[in-house]
């Protein structure tokens, strides 16, 4: 008899268990269901250009407010859009032209731009026969992207070695301006036997709107990291500002910035002083967003003996002096791949961190132009790796773009 009652009532205790389990993990599905607007996760293997199976997705807003993101698959690359601010999306496109070996993973990916002309303008790199060599690709849509362009290679040095980390910026009349890490100079060198250390900083302009599309090529920096994304934004005086992982003195690897100043010789400046000494690429980019009144804001990872994790600081001389850096996120929890945009007087800061099973969003505001933050918060979670995070901003509003595989791309407004 009571062997009999003990049976049953561990059958009890198992079926409520379970009951409760399973009401837990449908609580829990519900959750990121919500936070992630439906977002369905899915680990079948892709069959077609599923946003989803993307390593990397660039997103921008074209002037008339439409929303585009841009990714590849199979050798192609891929774009939507959408009408209402990532809410819905077209059905994805393929850009028409030739398949290549167009290279989507972490820092390095491809860029999309516009013109207020209905130009689409777009550069990847295309990877070479030899491991570490690159091309860096462009094509561009007169006819807002129905049609594109033959690709054209916009290095000009013909050489089998690193071209790639491309970014991109096109003004409201279609002037291209294409900045990459280019490893000639430090190809020539061993050619000639000598040591290399590092990369330089190349830029190429253009203008295929108006029947200019040869790129020149233009070296800016030497001895700057391999296989760190740049950062670009242009001042208010129509200045591009180029911001990147530099190697100082013995392999210190610090953040630098150039400014293209159109009536003097442009400077190299070290931002960063943390002292990261490290022989090798920590494939950690920085952020730049500049302001209406030329402030620049910055943002960059390092583990350096005097600063380790992420920083925040602003400058309203052009990098000359900062503000004090401002440490954001947690450094015991990996708070890594920050990204900044500045909007009127607001400026947002977002990175990952990660608990060791699962890659988190976090972001930080501030509203009266950097001088002080709000308390960080997390914003989403990413269970299958994560890509690097990024803002966009369209009118008063900022936006984060960020793409997580197998759950698919998020973005919402700040």
């Amino acid at each position: 008899m009571n062997q009999n009652i003990n049976i049953t009532r561990y059958i009890w205790l198992t079926l409520s268990a379970l009951l409760l389990l399973s009401h837990t993990v449908a609580a829990e599905n519900h959750k990121h269901m919500t936070a992630d607007k439906g977002v369905k996760t899915s680990t079948q293997p892709c069959q077609s250009a599923e946003i989803r199976c993307a390593k990397t997705v660039t997103s921008a807003f074209a002037p008339n407010g439409d929303l585009w993101r841009l990714w590849s698959h199979d050798q192609r690359l891929h774009y939507q859009v959408s009408a209402d601010k990532g809410q819905s999306f077209s059905a994805s496109k393929q850009v028409d032209i030739a398949a290549e070996n167009i290279s989507a993973r972490n820092e390095n990916r491809p860029k999309i731009a516009f013109d207020k002309l209905n130009g689409v303008y777009l550069s990847w790199a295309r990877a070479g026969e030899k491991k570490y060599t690159a091309d860096v690709r462009f094509s561009y849509s007169a006819d807002y992207g129905k049609q594109f362009s033959e690709p054209v290679t916009v290095n000009n040095d013909n050489l089998l070695t690193g071209h790639s980390f491309n970014e991109l910026h096109v003004s409201a009349d279609g002037q291209v301006s294409i900045v990459w890490l280019d490893g000639r100079l430090s190809y020539q060198l061993r050619k000639q036997g000598k040591e290399a250390n590092g990369s330089a900083i190349f830029l190429a302009q253009a203008n295929p709107s108006k029947n200019t599309a040869e790129f020149t090529n233009k070296q800016l920096a030497n001895g700057t990291c391999v296989c760190c994304r740049i950062a670009i934004d242009v001042n208010q005086n129509a200045e591009l500002a180029v911001f990147w992982r530099h190697i100082f003195g013995d392999n210190i690897r610090e953040f630098a910035l150039l400014t293209l100043n159109k009536k003097q010789q442009p400077s190299l400046l070290q931002i960063s002083h943390d002292h990261w000494r490290i022989n090798g690429c920590p494939h950690q980019g920085g952020g730049l967003s500049i302001d209406q009144n030329n402030r620049y804001h910055m943002v960059w990872f390092n583990q350096g003996d005097k600063g380790k994790g992420i920083f925040y600081a602003s400058s309203i001389d052009a990098g000359k002096t900062l503000t004090t850096p401002l440490s954001i996120g947690k450094q015991s929890a990996q708070a890594s791949h920050p990204h900044v945009i500045q909007n009127q007087n607001k400026v947002d800061i977002v990175w990952t961190q990660f608990t060791g099973t699962e890659h988190q969003l976090w972001s930080q505001s501030s509203i009266d132009n950097g001088k002080t933050f709000a308390p960080a918060k997390q914003l989403a979670q990413a269970k299958f790796g994560a890509d690097r995070p990024f803002l966009i901003k369209h009118g008063n509003r900022n936006y984060i773009s960020w793409q997580r595989p197998q759950q698919g791309h998020w973005i919402t407004a700040l």
